[in-house]
């Protein structure tokens, strides 16, 4: 059992080196910006592996309604994945952060110029079990197709790039969505 489950975590560690990020969600080109990732919090770890998961299947259900897929952008992966990080850290949940801050005032500078339409999914639940992220992204991806609101984010026609960013501190995990439509 956990020879199994230790192949299957570096299979997908190795899968996720070979294969980009954009490449995985969608087959055309990510943002071109420049990407450096932010460092973990303390006893707060990103799960890739759920991110990449997370965008498959928002790309899936999209292509289930006949929507063209998302460009991951990695600008928008680090502004979700900050913002889950943050949400554990100060022990939050809200679009917008204890000082006020909306999504879109947490994006690059050089963004504000270049969105044309935007929207923003968070998600929180606890009892994450490390060892099967394909069943977490499931889980958050089911929350947000059964919430209207959510489900609207995922199915708008117009939004052009994805970002998401999911940790988890302890059992307990955040989840962040970012949708835009580029100018």
């Amino acid at each position: 059992m956990w020879t199994k489950t230790i192949w299957t975590l570096g299979a997908a560690i190795l899968i996720a080196a070979l294969f980009p990020l954009h490449m995985v969600w969608s087959s055309s080109p990510a943002f071109s910006q420049s990407f450096s990732p932010g460092a973990a919090l303390p006893g707060i770890q990103p799960l890739p592996e759920v991110e990449m998961e997370v965008g498959r299947l928002t790309n899936e259900t999209r292509r289930q309604h006949g929507l063209p897929p998302l460009t991951a952008d990695l600008n928008l992966v680090e502004a979700s994945r900050q913002h889950s990080m943050d949400m554990l850290a100060r022990r939050f949940f809200s679009h917008q952060n204890p000082e006020g801050r909306s999504f879109m005032e947490r994006l690059p500078p050089a963004y504000g110029a270049r969105i044309f339409q935007s929207g923003e999914n968070i998600w929180t639940g606890s009892g994450y079990y490390p060892f099967n992220p394909q069943n977490l992204a499931r889980m958050i991806m089911n929350s947000w197709i059964s919430s209207p609101g959510h489900c609207k984010n995922i199915l708008t026609p117009g939004f052009t790039h994805l970002g998401v960013g999911v940790a988890a501190m302890g059992r307990e995990v955040r989840a962040t969505q970012i949708f835009v439509k580029m100018r």
